[in-house]
């Protein structure tokens, strides 16, 4: 900003001093221009222009908009084409969601920028925070619980994750809810708490992701999965087949499950028996919300054979994590190219049918990498 001051000599004259300062621009950087100049105003000028000015005034406009002009510039063009980059990323179990939105993510950006090198690697959404703050992965898939989690240094995240910084969110949808048989004498998790029914109940194995989120939900209502055996029923931690096979054998009674709005064992369960999806009330909703960063998400009716009404849930959703040593243009480049290509994204696989660039920010709750936030301001897009 220019500092124009007047001072009083003892000849009354008035000396006009202009003195350029820093002009930031957008890329954090500062042109500046020095020009110390005294042009005296004398008494009987009044208060009329002194046009000796105007000359020096139109200089530094002019050089003030060629900044922003080529900031500007800069900033529509993005990284340049070639920028390079050798990068491991981290997914989830190979052709699950986590493994396939990295992979997706990896083609688009190299479709883009030829010169950057991606290699997926499997891993689990609670591995790949602590993979990623060492280094020992650049880029990763989780999810927003993982994070809130992580953050608050909670169960399984015991130390700080200095390291760990966020790049974007996938926007898809994880929905938590129970499915189980239709005459089962309870309609809603609150009840299943209060009446404690001899069920039993299935989920994936433990130590997953699935298995912690479902336990906080019991633990947060006063239950345990030992609280089950002590109802007179069973848990069972088995892979979502064999659950399936459990209920349809009358070996179980219901499956404690997470995924998209339709899966595929659910379909086959419920084409072979009648089920319901028991419902959340509010007060179990907003302590999700308030723990875990959970969105309100929708299974709608007739999804499944036999469940015609809507059913809403507690919706976890994927963000991608960075190290924050991976270099500005790197990162840049990356969300420059799913940015651009958000359709193309978004059709790489079903969990991703609802990727947008206006959402990439949407509900992180990590800090962002310094060039996504930069990314993100001059594209307009919302941040936390």
């Amino acid at each position: 900003m220019t500092n124009h001051s007047e001072v009083m000599r003892k000849d009354s004259e008035k000396y006009v001093i202009i003195e350029g300062a820093a002009i930031k621009s957008v890329f954090g950087r500062f042109e500046k221009a020095t020009i110390i100049q005294q042009y005296p105003i004398r008494k009987e000028q009044g208060m009329k222009k002194n046009t000796q000015l105007l000359p020096l005034i139109a200089v530094i406009v002019f050089s003030i908009s060629l900044v922003f002009s080529y900031s500007s510039a800069t900033w529509a063009a993005g990284p340049s084409k070639d920028t390079s980059a050798v990068l491991k990323g981290g997914g989830g179990a190979v052709g699950g969601i986590g493994f396939m939105v990295m992979t997706g993510m990896s083609k688009v950006v190299k479709d883009e920028y030829k010169r950057m090198d991606f290699t997926v690697v499997p891993g689990g959404w609670v591995g790949n925070l602590p993979r990623t703050n060492s280094g020992e992965m650049d880029l990763a898939s989780t999810t927003v619980a993982m994070c809130a989690l992580a953050s608050a240094q909670k169960e399984p995240f015991k130390k700080p994750l200095p390291n760990v910084r966020s790049l974007y969110s996938t926007q898809d949808k994880l929905h938590y809810f129970a499915i189980v048989r239709k005459d089962l004498p309870v309609d809603t998790l609150k009840e299943l708490f209060t009446k404690k029914p001899a069920v039993k109940l299935c989920t994936i194995n433990k130590g997953t992701t699935t298995e912690m989120m479902w336990r906080n939900v019991f633990e947060s209502q006063g239950s345990s999965w030992e609280d089950v055996e002590k109802w007179g029923g069973k848990m069972n931690f088995v892979a979502w087949g064999d659950a399936v096979n459990l209920v349809k054998d009358g070996h179980a009674d219901g499956i404690l499950a997470v995924g998209a709005s339709s899966i595929g064992w659910a379909m086959d369960l419920t084409n072979s028996r009648e089920m319901k999806i028991l419902k959340w009330d509010d007060t179990m909703l907003d302590m999700l919300k308030k723990q875990f960063g959970f969105d309100k998400g929708v299974i709608p009716g007739k999804t499944y054979p036999g469940i015609d009404e809507d059913v809403v849930c507690p919706a976890d959703q994927g963000e991608i994590i960075v190290n924050a040593k991976v270099p500005d243009d790197v990162v840049t480049a990356i969300l420059t190219a799913l940015a651009d290509n958000a359709d193309k994204y978004s059709g790489f696989h079903s969990s991703l049918a609802n990727f947008k660039a206006e959402g990439m920010a949407k509900s992180l709750l990590l800090p962002l990498h310094p060039a996504a936030l930069e990314f993100y301001k001059s594209r307009g897009i919302a941040t936390p």
